[in-house]
């Protein structure tokens, strides 16, 4: 729903790590009135989670009583502002339309929306960002860089990438982009995949849209991928978590004098099996669906520890104009785990984000598997994701990514930093390699090992190098 324009008391789950679009918002608020700085100063008193006393709300202006409380969830919006953050939680932006990923120090474009600017320009995913406007963005965050490329629609970018050793510059016009919150395909094997990029109001029915298609394709098995979903709407996540689960709860919401208001679900449940990939800018109602779905045994997790944002938000608009957003509960697991600054932890720890998807699929009951290099990513079972240095080409001499070619081979990996060893091992057989071997070599820090070797130790790995491209293929 969107968001009511009578003074209420809306339960959300804000977003902290929205997706990383060019465009971007700010929260530095225009001066305030004497009626919005007392009336702001009595909803914090009246409604914040930690219980300001007047004395803690003194300043001058808003954005001052608001940074009192050293909380990044509660915040001020002016008129203006607070259109470009409702926006946002409804994957609408003003940009160039990519969607971007940070390895490594280096932030990459990880795809590119259809229909775009930057598609038309010829923007690639797999594209190292080095330049906006002919300034280096070297060692920035994909926050900072959000800054650095965010403008008003109309108006030009010029940015600067790498691709494959080789540096291209683009144009492009800024306009309005949206993103695509829901998209799915069947991977091969019965098993199928759905991503979800954002909790916005329409979340739920875009991705029962998208689990109606499997589920008539056939699908056995389900993998839900929450990786680098920020959040947003608590009754998008309700809607959603029904899908899978029968009637319970979904979360606690505590408040400041430590009240539980369990955050029901209604739902039927589904007969298939569930995993969810999640990673540290999973947050939010990402963590909360998760989070569910994990205590109830419904879903297993795999990939690496969520973010921590077990707070809530309700958005209160101003009489005298403008928007607060505070910060009202804090929520727990159905089974009573706290996820504020902790997160939640995978039921199988998995880093990389191509050894991630490789294992959700086996982990789903996959078998077949085929892997495709890409520009800076990598295609499996049709499903794109990046991973900058998963194979090199050294002479005539192929090199992949050691621990993305061992998840393909269906190979458990280890390293002995005492003996600088790396240990590959399945059911049978178990190898090792030292650092600095011949068959090893490095790129941005990755270790990466000559692809014959590998075929040599797991012959169920097929290897195609057609057409410039590393291909691995298991039946």
């Amino acid at each position: 729903m969107k968001a009511q324009k009578r003074i209420g008391f809306r339960i959300l789950l804000a977003l902290l790590l929205s997706l990383a679009l060019t465009g971007t918002w700010t929260t530095a608020s225009a001066a305030a009135t004497t009626d919005q700085v007392n009336e702001v100063r009595t909803l914090l008193e009246q409604y914040h989670l930690d219980k300001p006393a007047d004395k803690d709300l003194n300043g001058a202006a808003i954005d001052a009583m608001v940074n009192s409380l050293h909380d990044p969830y509660t915040e001020y919006f002016d008129p203006e502002q607070w259109k470009t953050f409702s926006d946002t939680l409804e994957q609408t932006f003003v940009g160039i339309g990519i969607v971007m990923a940070e390895e490594k120090g280096v932030v990459y474009v990880e795809d590119v929306i259809t229909g775009s600017p930057a598609e038309a320009a010829g923007v690639l995913p797999g594209d190292a960002i080095v330049s906006a406007d002919g300034k280096s963005v070297k060692g920035l965050s994909v926050t900072e860089l959000q800054k650095q490329l965010r403008g008003a629609e109309g108006t030009t970018l010029t940015i600067g990438v790498t691709r494959d050793g080789k540096a291209f510059s683009y144009t492009i016009t800024r306009k309005s982009v949206q993103i695509p919150v829901a998209t799915g395909q069947m991977m091969g094997d019965g098993v199928g995949y759905l991503a979800l990029s954002g909790f916005s109001s329409d979340a739920g029915e875009a991705f029962r849209k998208q689990l109606d298609k499997l589920e008539q394709a056939g699908m056995s098995s389900l993998v839900i991928d929450l990786r680098n979903n920020g959040g947003g709407y608590v009754n998008a996540a309700q809607q959603i978590a029904g899908y899978f689960l029968k009637d319970g709860v979904l979360a606690h919401l505590k408040d400041r004098d430590g009240n539980d208001s369990p955050l029901s679900v209604q739902g039927s449940g589904k007969s298939y099996p569930i995993t969810i990939l999640v990673n540290g800018n999973s947050a939010s109602a990402s963590e909360l669906f998760a989070g569910a779905l994990q205590d109830y045994g419904v879903a297993k997790l795999i990939g690496t520890q969520t973010f921590g944002k077990g707070v809530v938000q309700s958005i209160l608009p101003l009489q005298s104009g403008g928007v607060l957003k505070v910060t009202v509960q804090e929520y727990f697991t159905p089974n009573g785990h706290k996820v504020n600054k902790k997160g939640l932890t995978p039921d199988h720890v998995v880093y990389g984000s191509g050894e991630q998807l490789v294992r959700a699929f086996r982990d789903a009951g996959g078998h077949a598997l085929a892997m495709t290099t890409t520009n800076g990513a990598i295609v499996v079972n049709g499903v794109r994701t990046v991973e900058p240095y998963a194979a090199v080409l050294r002479g005539n001499l192929w090199y992949a990514n050691v621990r993305l070619a061992s998840a393909m081979a269906g190979a458990d990996i280890g390293f002995d930093p005492k003996a600088q060893t790396i240990t590959l091992k399945d059911h049978d057989h178990s190898y090792s390699i030292k650092l600095g071997d011949e068959r090893l070599t490095n790129k941005g820090g990755w270790n990466l090992i000559d692809i014959r070797t590998m075929q040599n130790w797991f012959p169920n790995l097929s290897v195609d190098t057609a057409q410039g491209q590393l291909r691995l293929t298991v039946k």
